[in-house]
């Protein structure tokens, strides 16, 4: 294998690929990076048999082949290399890389490609298309309510939903849950509703290499497994398995208190009475009184908050607590300007939602209090 290439499309090829790399992997291959020359194209994979991504970037090339490299070395080397143009070959009988740039060079010692496992080709009988600002934005709003603990794999995951032209991603964590709606386009849909569970971990990773040009992303599903593609980018993971739970059970259907505030003072509220609510509960306590809503935190060793808003209330006086991270956690993702907190009692859940449009809802659990 010979090309050459300027050191940008390198660097970013390399990250990208990167980023499927684990590096407690007990097989030695899976911690290098696939690069395959074929005509002027690169292509770079690496997985680690849960998630793989594939990274094409353009080189001259002049002679096709393949090798594994150790991807923290390569990594490394390239993104430190000079601004010039970087003369790459290998050696097939002994899989040594060489990199060459104005007077000097640098050899790597790596795998051979045959070892690599091969990453599938989804032949779907449904690809979905969605805008990718679309999609990041929707991604970032649900991600956040999924649970850390892989015991409770299903919690780890975020429900994709299609109907029609409307996509549903919802997310929880038992405690709390978070649902975005937005419109998909589709080739070969059947009509029929679709439901797939794509790990959060592969959701935050497509939107962390996601380029800055508004395309499309391209879905398409198998049994078990999901690829998610832009121009010069592919990613694959694995399907969780399970039956996510009925979120719509659990979402109230009206309320006693419908109070509207200000995101942005309510953010900020919040976030201050965080501060005195760090006895392990994360506890605020709030009361809507007189067109006001009253924040109140505390810490024995420390001291009090107490915070008041001015806020715009329909039905009842009320009063419940909650755990400040998860309201901090939503109010940072929203993205409006105002919010409707919706409240049925102390020891009912709570909604969050925007004012304008019914795209995004957010149920947050109480906290029992004394």
């Amino acid at each position: 294998m010979k090309f050459t290439s300027n050191k940008n499309n390198m660097v970013y090829g390399v990250q990208v690929a990167q980023r499927a790399v684990s590096p407690k992997n007990p097989l030695p291959i899976l911690s290098g990076i696939l690069m395959k020359l074929k005509n002027n194209n690169l292509c770079l994979t690496a997985t680690d048999l849960e998630l793989g991504i594939e990274c094409t970037v353009p080189v001259n090339g002049s002679s096709e082949g393949s090798v594994v490299l150790p991807a923290k070395y390569l990594s490394e080397i390239v993104r430190k290399l000079p601004d010039v143009l970087i003369e790459f070959s290998v050696e097939k009988e002994n899989n040594v890389a060489t990199l060459k740039y104005a007077q000097s060079k640098t050899t790597i010692h790596g795998y051979s490609a045959d070892e690599f496992p091969l990453l599938p080709s989804l032949d779907g009988e449904t690809t979905y298309v969605i805008k990718q600002e679309l999609f990041k934005n929707m991604i970032k709003q649900v991600t956040f309510a999924t649970a850390a603990d892989e015991n409770r794999p299903i919690f780890t995951g975020v429900l994709f939903e299609v109907e029609g032209d409307e996509l549903r991603l919802v997310a929880t964590d038992t405690h709390r849950l978070a649902l975005r709606i937005g419109a998909i386009g589709s080739h070969g849909y059947s009509g029929e509703k679709t439901g797939a569970l794509i790990p959060a971990k592969a959701l935050n990773e497509i939107v962390r290499i996601m380029p800055p040009e508004n395309e499309e992303v391209k879905i398409t599903f198998s049994n078990n497994q999901v690829v998610m593609e832009l121009d010069n980018i592919r990613l694959i993971s694995r399907l969780i398995e399970g039956q996510f739970p009925n979120y719509k059970q659990v979402i109230p259907q009206g309320c006693k208190s419908k109070i509207r505030l200000n995101t942005r003072e309510f953010l900020d509220a919040v976030e201050r009475a965080s501060l005195l609510a760090k006895d392990g509960s994360n506890v605020i306590r709030l009361a809507v009184q007189n067109h006001t809503l009253i924040i109140n935190s505390n810490s024995p060793d420390i001291g009090t908050i107490h915070e008041e808003l001015p806020i715009v209330l329909e039905g009842e006086e009320t009063q419940i607590a909650f755990n400040s991270k998860y309201l901090i956690d939503v109010l940072r993702v929203i993205d409006a300007e105002e919010v409707f907190l919706e409240l049925t009692g102390s020891l009912s859940p709570g909604i969050v939602k925007p004012v304008e449009g019914d795209n995004y809802l957010y149920l947050i659990l109480p906290v029992r209090t004394v």
